[in-house]
């Protein structure tokens, strides 16, 4: 018998063999009933390797049909970097087959008919016929599984970053306030009326900055959990609310506060549209020169969005802040930030979660520009 004669009778054995095993298991409807109602994807395969049945929700995850699949090896759908592993680790288990995970502290993917990659969990199993043994393969998508490890990773990873910036900032004030508070109740230190006016106005201005900061974890908190319901907002009437929570600081800075006269509206959500008025407003005000001199202004871009802006004439921003200004996460943040705090990050979440855009355009010397873009309807 030559070589080619001795390999066409070793494939046309496979072949009766997948044949004979498949018209066994199709012919046990007991067992196929079991399959086609598994959540899981299921290919059963014989001790050469070979697919000799898959159930429907395998086909739904890999795009391989029974026509596809049955004859050909597993590697159809294992990655290519995975091939030669697999086929040793196949060789083991049917020399001592029993049921276990596969894959054990690694990240396993599958192959698609198409050639993407999806993550995977995969369980082994085995099951003796009357002259062979099969083994069988129980294949969990985990994608959506995956990406809500990721989600729950950044989310974590905010909270802390938030939790970090809450208290130094609630610290901050608090011991500005106990700080000055024993220095005016002091018996034995006796203060001018102006300096002692000047620290109940300190103690004013610190408990505004404390409020503000529980306000926006408030904000921070509600964003995960509020459906958000758009409609028709009055712009002019938002920033008119913002300005006067901010009536205080104006008179104080003798900020000089210009309101485009036709500020268009949009179809969002009022009070997260306050808050990022009133933080872009204030950030302004803090930093938009001596006295402050601030624009605020709306314009049509595009047919269906509008961009509002607040412009300052302040010092500026650098390059490197810009990168970063948005980013709570940012390891730079702290350093450069100088008391621009949480309400950007607010900010940037409220917009993401709107769906729209968030800008800042600013050189040093001649002011910035701090814009969100929103769709009309």
């Amino acid at each position: 018998m030559t070589v080619d004669e001795a390999k066409l009778k070793e494939l046309k054995s496979i072949r009766q063999n997948i044949a004979y095993t498949a018209d066994l298991l199709h012919g046990d409807i007991t067992i196929i009933t079991l399959l086609e109602s598994l959540a899981e994807g299921v290919v059963i395969i014989n001790e050469a390797g070979k697919i000799v049945l898959i159930n429907n929700r395998f086909y739904e995850m890999t795009g391989f049909s029974k026509e596809d699949a049955i004859g050909e090896e597993l590697s159809i759908f294992i990655c290519d970097d995975l091939h030669e592993r697999h086929q040793h680790h196949l060789q083991k288990f049917f020399k001592n087959p029993r049921i276990r995970p596969m894959g054990i502290g690694m990240e396993l993917t599958a192959k698609k008919k198409d050639g993407s990659i999806f993550p995977v969990e995969i369980s082994l199993s085995h099951l003796q016929l009357e002259s062979s043994k099969i083994g069988v393969g129980f294949i969990t998508d985990i994608s959506n599984r995956k990406l809500a490890i990721e989600e729950l990773k950044i989310r974590n990873a905010e909270l802390d970053a938030y939790a970090h910036t809450v208290a130094h900032d609630l610290s901050s004030s608090l011991m500005g306030i106990v700080g000055i508070s024993d220095l005016l109740v002091d018996p034995e230190l006796s203060l001018e009326k102006d300096k002692r006016d000047m620290f109940i106005k300190e103690i004013s201005n610190r408990g505004r900055k404390m409020y503000d900061v529980i306000r926006e974890l408030l904000i921070f908190s509600s964003m995960r959990k509020e459906e958000v319901k758009t409609e028709t907002v009055d712009m002019r009437k938002v920033v008119d609310s913002a300005c006067n929570r901010l009536k205080y600081n104006i008179e104080q800075n003798s900020a000089d506060i210009t309101i485009s006269d036709e500020m268009l509206d949009c179809k969002t959500y009022e009070p997260w549209i306050e808050e990022i008025w009133y933080n872009f407003i204030s950030n302004a005000i803090k930093y938009g020169g001596q006295p402050p001199k601030i624009k605020i202004k709306s314009e049509k871009v595009g047919s269906n969005q509008v961009k509002y802006s607040v412009i300052d004439s302040g010092v500026g921003i650098s390059d490197e802040f810009k990168k970063i200004i948005f980013d709570q996460n940012s390891g730079k943040r702290d350093a450069l930030t100088k008391g621009f705090g949480l309400g950007l990050t607010i900010v940037k979440r409220i917009i993401d979660k709107l769906e729209g855009t968030v800008t800042v355009d600013s050189e040093i010397g001649k002011g910035s520009t701090f814009s969100f873009i929103l769709d009309i309807q």
